[in-house]
């Protein structure tokens, strides 16, 4: 197996991103992989990717389509709304997409395993995020996929950190913050509602970066 090789799963939010650029600082060789499951946010994620992508990487973005796993889905990922949209704990409550994590790191390790590559990163973060997140989840599917697959190590630098050290990172590495696309609710731009806008919004805030998408 390649020692450096690993599979990133890449939405071009903030967290990818800030993991994609610190996993290539890190001297590894990167496979970006994208997971269309449906979600409404799809068109600004993908034009993320290329704004983010264009000119700097040297391997391209995997781009795989399994929109029908919206039906299983639920939340404003799939177009379901809170009642109040101005509600931040509506908001938290209905953002969830069940399983996504483990729907995703499933597909990228069945990648992984085709190319013969026994690591995988996602750009988890957060101290009061979901419970598929965390420590305690990343350690319970690399387990899982031991059993199922194959040893994995899942390359998570971020998890349990708070929103201030990812953007710490992201000043010490030189990231694009601002061609980044951050929203649980809308496709063509940020809603400025969601959490996933707030947070992306205070990261520029204390970068003193004005939103540009």
């Amino acid at each position: 197996m390649g020692k450096n090789k690993i599979v990133l799963l890449f939405s071009g939010g903030i967290d990818s991103t800030v993991l994609y650029y610190w996993l290539n600082a890190t001297d590894y060789d990167v496979f970006p992989i994208h997971i269309n499951y449906g979600q409404t946010t799809y068109l600004g994620e993908i034009n993320a990717i290329k704004r983010i992508t264009e000119g700097m990487f040297k391997r391209d973005t995997l781009f795989v389509d399994v929109p029908n796993l919206k039906e299983i889905g639920q939340g404003s990922l799939v177009g379901e709304l809170p009642e109040s949209v101005y509600s931040q704990d509506e908001w938290m409550k209905n953002e969830f997409f069940p399983n996504r994590n483990m729907i995703l790191i499933s597909i990228a390790a069945s990648y992984a395993y085709k190319m013969n590559i026994n690591k995988l990163a996602i750009g988890v973060a957060g101290e009061n995020s979901y419970k598929d997140t965390g420590s305690a989840f990343i350690k319970s599917i690399t387990n899982t996929l031991y059993e199922s697959l194959n040893l994995f190590e899942i390359v998570t630098p971020f998890v349990d950190k708070d929103r201030k050290f990812v953007v710490n990172e992201s000043q010490i590495l030189n990231v694009p913050i601002e061609k980044t696309f951050s929203c649980n609710s809308l496709g063509e731009r940020h809603c400025m509602l969601c959490n996933s806008c707030l947070d992306r919004q205070h990261a520029l805030d204390l970068l003193g970066i004005a939103n540009a998408f």
